[in-house]
């Protein structure tokens, strides 16, 4: 029974009866020094289900302008991710109608969880769960997805329809306006059917991103408390502005549970002025954010990402590690949509394989700047991934 699983108090869950870490993570050199201490770099067979993201899966309609009238006609940022609304109706309907639109199976999440089937390249190593309407975009999605290598469970609904994201670009700048459709829809009794019951004891990682903590907080706080009561680990992306502006207090209720953090600069700028710290130091905010209360013992690390300044890492004992992003030539293709989540999807694919912190960047950087040359997150247009280019 899935209670048993999730259930908010000690004698509901019953991997805390004798088995107080998960079995991949039992392991002496599992811990969280192991990916930190850069003694070795060995890989590791993935056991299937490895990890599991939650997150919001959309069909992304990409399309490139050469000026900013798109964006001013719809109000639209030249860099920012919003939700859409009643007047972002006909931009949908525009950009379909439009020449070399492209369309991609998309989302946050399922886009970073791909990009790690791509890396560790062994299928299904990877589990993704989000909601899709029951229509031929959701079994579109679900077919390129599992092309990719990655374990799909959606939750299926019929009142709405797979939802989509415009992805406009215009030169290095990308505005993504999301229709959520389904997946505003999903709810916490996907957690209730045994088959996902047994995805989720499987699992020793989880990867959330904030865009689904805006759909469906109590699943988000759920399994945190799950993570941390059971020593799994638990990874947040703050994803966007709003998501820190709009569910301040859903976050709150989680980050205590959060072993890693991913934010990029204007997020964590943003965190800042949400809980009213009166900074923009990016090395002042990271440092608070590591050191903010923890449910249990593991370290927290916090990773604040920019498009051209060093991905700062922050760890425990004020430990500050500094990341540069080598240049890009700018070739036929450059797409930045997509480029977060590759980092994230690079970086996850080493970290549950134990590897050094800096391996684990480094792949996330390689990764990152791979997407940018293909239109919307293409798994089958990039290379196959070698080390050797690490």
């Amino acid at each position: 029974m899935t209670v048993r699983i999730l259930g908010l108090s000690i004698k509901y869950f019953p991997l805390l009866r004798g088995i107080s870490i998960h079995p991949y993570l039992q392991s002496p050199k599992a811990g969280y020094r192991s990916f930190c201490d850069g003694k070795e770099t060995r890989r590791m067979e993935l056991p299937e289900g490895i990890i599991m993201g939650f997150g919001n899966p959309l069909l992304d309609i990409t399309c490139n302008v050469e000026d900013n009238v798109l964006l001013e006609k719809y109000g639209l940022e030249p860099n920012a991710a919003i939700i859409a609304d009643e007047k972002h109706d006909a931009l949908f309907d525009e950009l379909m109608n439009m020449e070399n639109v492209t369309y991609s199976a998309g989302g946050a999440c399922q886009n970073s969880m791909r990009v790690f089937q791509w890396i560790v390249q062994t299928p299904f190593r990877a589990v993704f769960t989000g909601a899709v309407g029951k229509d031929k975009l959701g079994d579109r999605i679900e077919k390129r997805a599992t092309a990719n290598g990655l374990l799909t469970l959606y939750q299926v609904k019929e009142e709405l329809p797979t939802g989509s994201c415009a992805v406009i670009i215009n030169g290095p700048n990308r505005s993504l306006v999301a229709n959520l459709g389904a997946a505003s829809l999903y709810s916490e009794d996907w957690l209730d059917d045994e088959e996902n019951a047994c995805a989720l004891e499987r699992a020793a990682y989880f990867y959330i991103t904030g865009f689904f903590l805006a759909v469906c907080s109590p699943v988000v706080e759920r399994v945190a408390i799950m993570c941390s009561e059971s020593n799994r680990i638990m990874i947040l992306n703050f994803s966007a502005v709003f998501v820190l502006q709009m569910q301040k207090d859903a976050l709150a209720n989680i980050l205590q549970y959060v072993d890693i953090i991913i934010c990029n600069k204007e997020e964590a700028i943003a965190f800042s002025e949400t809980t009213d710290w009166k900074t923009k130091d990016v090395f002042a905010i990271g440092s608070q954010l590591q050191k903010m209360p923890k449910a249990n013992v593991r370290p927290r690390i916090v990773m604040i990402t920019d498009s051209a300044c060093p991905v700062l890492v922050f760890q425990d004992n004020d430990r500050i590690l500094e990341y540069p992003v080598p240049p890009v030539k700018r070739g036929e293709v450059f797409d930045t949509n997509g480029c977060g989540d590759a980092f994230v999807g690079g970086f996850l694919a080493m970290y549950v394989q134990r590897m050094p912190l800096d391996y684990c960047i480094r792949t996330g950087i390689f990764a990152s700047q791979q997407i940018l040359n293909v239109v919307g997150v293409q798994i089958e247009k990039l290379p196959k991934f070698s080390e050797a280019c690490i």
